[in-house]
């Protein structure tokens, strides 16, 4: 059995069918259970820069570009079948404080932030997360 880095294209077919079946229509997404962590790959910065670039390349290959939350959702389920800690956050603008306030997905690995590169600690307020991976 694969694991580790070598896992990743099993990893990104089972975080396009997790996707996949979490979409439940008009924007709603049904998401009972996040799949298992698979394996215990140590969270270095290299390990999850290079799975997170390696689950980015089959997902744009296979699912092409998609919005923030579904980025999250896949990556989230692609980098716990590596073996990795992930959990999917979503957050709301602080700013500003009435509607119609946006709300943003990212995706942490070892309580940091690796999905995306804005300040979204700063700027959401986190009001979802998933288990712990």
């Amino acid at each position: 059995m694969a694991t580790g880095l070598f896992a990743v294209p099993r990893s990104a077919r089972e975080a396009a069918a997790f996707l996949a079946a979490a979409r439940a229509g008009g924007g709603i997404y049904q998401i009972d259970r996040w799949p298992a962590r698979r394996g215990d790959l140590r969270p270095t910065p290299r390990a999850v820069g290079r799975a997170i670039a390696r689950l980015r390349i089959a997902q744009r290959l296979t699912t092409g570009f998609l919005d923030p939350v579904e980025d999250a959702v896949y990556l989230t389920a692609g980098l716990r079948g590596v073996g990795l800690p992930a959990t999917f956050h979503l957050g709301r603008e602080v700013v500003p404080a009435s509607p119609p306030a946006g709300f943003y997905a990212w995706v942490e690995c070892d309580g940091k932030v690796v999905s995306t590169s804005l300040p979204v600690r700063e700027e959401y307020i986190e009001v979802h997360r998933s288990g712990d991976a």
